[in-house]
């Protein structure tokens, strides 16, 4: 958990410890702040004394001491890449940050984000909303962009681990060719990921039984793009998350590190946003662990 004093990373913040860390006792959280002492021109709010004593007083009154730990570190180096190497280091498998970051700029990925992105090789959540928008005490609902590919599916399980008991997630496809035989595929491809989970033998599926979840195929509204139609949608049930997928091979073929629709996707909704890394494995493990 990245902090920097905005709005939205400690709308981060406070969803991990006040939801995702009460229901989920395994679950541990560490929390970096990277702080430049040159940047005395800083409101309160993002100061690293400020920021320390507001993380400090919630996870004491909230988790016990063992489930986390603070890391404020001197800013040595661009601080997206000091990021990256505490990913590396505390192995990760989520990270959470603010959309914008202090410079605040709207539709556009904070600098720390997209380095995250390119080489943070585990799921990013990125939180837009406000304290007051999160989905704490009531029912989330998640809403993924689906495809076949690998990372696809990955955000479709992200999904299902970052959920709980009574949580709806709502796989979404837009469909640009109604002669095309792709949504068909992609429809029985995750009917058998929910009869898994309503009825399969195996045990970590099982567990997520109680969620609700519905495939849905979209139709593009005129001189609407991809993108727009999936955001759309998360508009109409008022989601909570959308996820995407992305593939960490991509950046070493020279690709951005997520791809144009995600990326549309990203950067037009208000929703908060799942970045679901796919980091490519044998088709053996594929198999045995994925697919169906």
């Amino acid at each position: 958990m990245a902090v920097d004093g905005s709005d939205e990373s400690m709308a981060a913040f406070h969803y991990l410890v006040n939801d995702v860390l009460q229901r989920e006792r395994d679950t541990r959280i560490d929390v970096l702040h990277i702080y430049d002492n040159s940047k005395d021109y800083l409101p309160p709010a993002y100061r690293k004394d400020h920021i320390f004593s507001q993380v400090e007083s919630e996870l004491i009154s909230s988790v016990l001491s063992h489930r986390y730990k603070f890391s404020w570190q001197e800013k040595k180096e661009p601080a997206g890449e000091m990021i990256c190497t505490h990913i590396k280091q505390s192995n990760s498998n989520f990270v959470c940050m603010g959309f914008r970051g202090l410079k605040r700029k709207d539709r556009m990925l904070a600098s720390n984000v997209y380095e995250v992105l390119q080489h943070g090789r585990c799921s990013l959540i990125i939180f837009k909303e406000s304290p007051s928008r999160l989905s704490i005490g009531r029912p989330t609902k998640f809403v993924v962009s689906a495809s076949l590919n690998k990372s696809s599916t990955k955000a479709f399980l992200d999904a299902l681990q970052l959920s709980k008991p009574g949580d709806e997630v709502h796989v979404v496809y837009v469909n640009t060719d109604p002669q095309s035989k792709y949504a068909a595929q992609l429809r029985e491809h995750y009917r058998s990921f929910f009869d898994g989970l309503d009825h399969g033998d195996n045990e970590v599926y099982h567990k997520f039984h109680d969620r609700q979840t519905q495939f849905h195929i979209l139709i593009r509204q005129e001189g609407e793009s991809i993108s727009q139609s999936v955001v759309r949608y998360a508009d109409s049930i008022d989601a909570d998350f959308i996820a995407v997928g992305t593939n960490a091979l991509r950046v070493e073929r020279g690709k951005t590190p997520i791809g144009s629709v995600s990326l549309q996707i990203c950067t037009e909704t208000e929703t908060n946003i799942v970045i679901s890394s796919w980091v490519d494995v044998s088709p053996r493990v594929y198999d045995a662990n994925v697919r169906h």
